[in-house]
């Protein structure tokens, strides 16, 4: 579409590039078919050159840059640092450096990797992509090398292990067979590992529901399914339905069913002696039975998440000092929400805290009926 600026003949003769001030590249055969258009430059293209192996181009353009190209239009390499347009580019004999000229006075030098080298490079840095996206692999034939296809399996593996913790246990399989294609190294007993992982992951949603028998046998004929299972499936259930208890026991303490709320945190803590229960959770259980009127029962409550808080952090100092007040701890309650004072930067929670700080100090109880329900 515009002048042409450039020819070069590949070395066995038998195709020719053209370089374009309508910022293209073309490759044709002798018989004037065109085989290939190469486009990005983003000015004319001044010079063209083929490589010694015929299977790379190097164009040189007035947009400042170099490109390298394979020989189906793609471009391998975007060569940068000249400040002002680039005249002329030739490969030496040995193919391993490219020769640059530029309007800004400078002849520059660059290392080049043959077309092989490119590639096995591209697969190389291709290989994380492939783990999360193997199916892609099969349209990108020159990186189905070992190392791809071993990069491909593991996505495969990936993908089957989540559709058996899906339940989808036929998908599973065929994922895994897709694996052990790609990879035959893989010890892989197909059905065996998709029934097993589906099996654990059915034992975990019991044991979270709360159903530690169901739980445990699942996990049972996980382990008959894979030997080699590292699960100890008693253990396994208890520890996960252990947090499951407490957060249904947060749950139910703000709904005010404090009894069988404190059920729930003693039933956890018998399913996993070695529990930690976190200070925010404790909190809850101190607050809402505060609230709800059991400021008595959850006054350990109130110890614990305070004593797991960390020192510099007030604010269940504020919970326990409510269950205080409601407990006839006058003194205590005043101290805990000192301290809340002190620390919080909210200056409407500060108020309301010193407030009560006040009517307490005074003698005069601040935790009407009212004031209860509004700060449930």
């Amino acid at each position: 579409q515009d002048s042409v600026n450039s020819v070069s003949f590949s070395r066995d003769g038998q195709m020719l590039a053209t370089a374009s001030s309508d910022r293209t590249v073309r490759l044709w055969d002798l018989e004037g078919n065109q085989l290939a258009l190469l486009t990005g430059h983003q000015d004319s293209v001044n010079s063209v050159s083929f490589s010694r192996d015929g299977q790379m181009l190097a164009t040189a353009s007035s947009d400042r840059t170099v490109r390298l190209w394979d020989l189906e239009g793609n471009q391998l390499a975007l060569l940068t640092g000249h400040q002002s347009e680039v005249i002329s580019v030739s490969f030496s004999p040995d193919g391993k450096t490219l020769a640059t000229a530029s309007g800004d006075h400078t002849v520059r030098l660059w290392a080049v990797e043959d077309l092989g080298e490119m590639l096995a490079r591209g697969c190389k840095l291709l290989e994380g992509y492939f783990v999360d996206h193997p199916e892609h692999l099969e349209s990108l034939e020159k990186c189905q090398d070992s190392d791809g296809k071993i990069a491909a399996a593991s996505g495969f593996v990936r993908q089957g292990e989540e559709l058996a913790k899906q339940g989808d246990v036929e998908a599973a399989i065929a994922k895994f067979q897709k694996a052990k294609e790609l990879n035959p190294e893989l010890e892989l007993e197909l059905e065996k590992k998709a029934k097993a992982i589906a099996l654990v992951a059915k034992g975990e949603k019991l044991a979270k529901e709360g159903d530690v028998e169901g739980a445990i046998a699942k996990f049972e004929k996980a382990k008959q399914w894979n030997t080699e299972l590292e699960l100890q499936p008693e253990i396994k259930a208890k520890q996960l339905a252990a947090p499951a208890k407490v957060k249904q026991g947060k749950q139910l303490a703000k709904e005010g069913e404090l009894t069988k709320a404190l059920s729930l945190y003693k039933q956890a803590q018998q399913l996993d002696p070695n529990l930690e229960i976190y200070a925010h959770s404790w909190y809850a259980l101190c607050w809402f039975g505060s609230l709800h009127g059991y400021a008595a029962e959850v006054m350990d409550a109130c110890e614990k998440a305070v004593a797991k808080a960390p020192k510099s952090y007030k604010g269940y100092q504020d919970s326990r000092g409510l269950a205080r007040a409601l407990t006839g701890d006058t003194a205590g309650a005043i101290s805990d929400f000192q301290e809340f004072v002190d620390w919080t930067r909210n200056d409407k929670s500060k108020a309301k805290r010193q407030k009560w700080i006040d009517q307490l100090g005074a003698g005069n109880n601040p935790f009407t009926e009212e004031v209860l329900k509004d700060l449930l």
